[in-house]
């Protein structure tokens, strides 16, 4: 009971981290006695593209340092700026790339954001037209990097209540979504559809999970072959967003993401719920090897197509990992499940707490390249294994001599 009271405090921790970081931030002046700081957004960008993301450093010198990252790019550069009470307007450089400020009007709202409008079409910068009016959200370092250190702690907390716990699961997944779904969702923002295509697949999988080892479905292969299937489907979207946007190290990445399905499959007719008294879905066969290739590649994934959630993917990535290799042996899938959809469930509820506090990773062409290329090399090694495996098993499979 003490260790499910810790997990339950954990829990409500992680909900309450907005208004509890937020309490912590200084108080505030006048408006026309805000300092200008650091502000960012994440903006969709086309379907098809990738994310979008702004990082502004406004310094007291009349200077604004811009970080764009969208579609495989990274430009950065300092503009000059002025502003008249709350208006503010970013002029342009003669050999400027970051052309987006400048017909666009910015208004000090408050301390914490400040509105912009582009002024132009959004097709002409790679956006959706409702992207061309937005609002920049102050950054705090330290309330982001909190932010996605506790999302790792809560989410491996969180798995371990699904797991010791048989009501929680389904509590949370299908009570709490359902009334999320109704009451607090349709409010939040979230217009792409891919979005919310991602929850309801990876809530519906944890549900599914759920039944797997609280009732006899298990036994099915049709059950076992839905479990290796859902991975290999979701691998599979991700390497299609890869090779469209196209650039090198995407590629490369989508290459270890084939790769990634087809060894994805080994030992799923062993697939079953345990005989331990939490009841685990395990997948006994599946390699700490198969394992840390697909988080390097899904990890590079993110990176290359949506940099501004790097830091809260890899995460969420983690903290399947832990559970997998440092708990419980063979998991790795249920608590892959449970997690992500618990990250999907709290980037719903909580989309602009989320937004207001991503912690941009660096990216350029060192990076992106460097990781694509241990992506393929770790997913080649999986195919090296398996085998490696098979000529084991045929090996064995012969008779003695005599």
């Amino acid at each position: 009971m003490r260790y499910l009271n810790r997990l339950m405090g954990a829990l409500l921790l992680w909900m309450l981290a907005g208004s509890a970081l937020a309490a912590a931030l200084p108080e505030q002046g006048t408006r026309e006695n805000y300092d200008l700081g650091t502000y960012q957004i994440l903006l969709e960008g086309v379907p098809g593209t990738g994310g979008l993301s702004y990082h502004m450093e406004f310094n007291r010198g009349g200077t604004v340092y811009i970080e764009k990252k969208f579609n495989g790019e990274d430009l950065a550069e300092t503009h000059p700026f002025t502003r008249v009470g709350d208006e503010i307007r970013i002029l342009p450089v003669g050999d400027g790339l970051i052309k987006d400020f400048d017909q666009a009007t910015l208004t000090v709202l408050d301390h914490d954001n400040i509105a912009v409008s582009l002024n132009v079409a959004g097709e002409s910068l790679k956006l959706m037209e409702k992207d061309t009016e937005f609002t920049l959200y102050r950054w705090y370092e330290f309330q982001a990097k909190t932010h996605i250190l506790l999302t790792l702690i809560i989410l491996v907390a969180l798995n371990e209540l699904f797991r010791l716990v048989k009501w929680s699961g389904f509590a949370f997944f299908v009570g709490l979504s359902l009334l999320l779904t109704v009451f607090v969702w349709p409010y939040q923002g979230v217009a792409y559809w891919f979005k919310w295509a991602k929850i309801y697949s990876v809530v519906s999988a944890s549900v599914f999970f759920l039944l797997m080892r609280f009732t006899p479905l298990h036994k099915y292969t049709f059950a076992k072959l839905f479990c290796v299937g859902f991975l290999a489907l979701n691998i599979a979207e991700a390497v299609a967003q890869d090779f469209t946007m196209g650039f090198t190290p995407n590629l490369l990445n989508g290459v270890a993401g084939v790769l990634s399905i087809l060894t994805c499959y080994y030992g799923w007719k062993g697939i079953k719920a345990d005989d331990s008294p939490q009841k685990d879905m395990v997948w006994p066969k599946m390699t700490a090897l198969w394992i840390i290739a697909y988080d390097v590649w899904n990890f590079v994934y993110v990176y290359l197509n949506f940099p501004a959630s790097a830091s809260a993917q890899l995460m969420v990535i983690v903290a399947a990992t832990i559970p997998a290799l440092l708990i419980k042996e063979g998991t790795w899938l249920q608590a892959r499940a449970y997690t992500l959809a618990a990250w999907f469930m709290f980037y719903f509820t909580f989309t602009e707490f989320y937004e207001r506090n991503l912690w941009i990773f660096p990216r350029n062409d060192v990076l992106t390249y460097s990781l694509a290329l241990l992506s393929l090399v770790l997913n080649i090694a999986c195919v090296v294994q398996l085998w490696e495996f098979r000529k084991q098993r045929l090996a064995q499979q012969q008779p003695a001599a005599a």
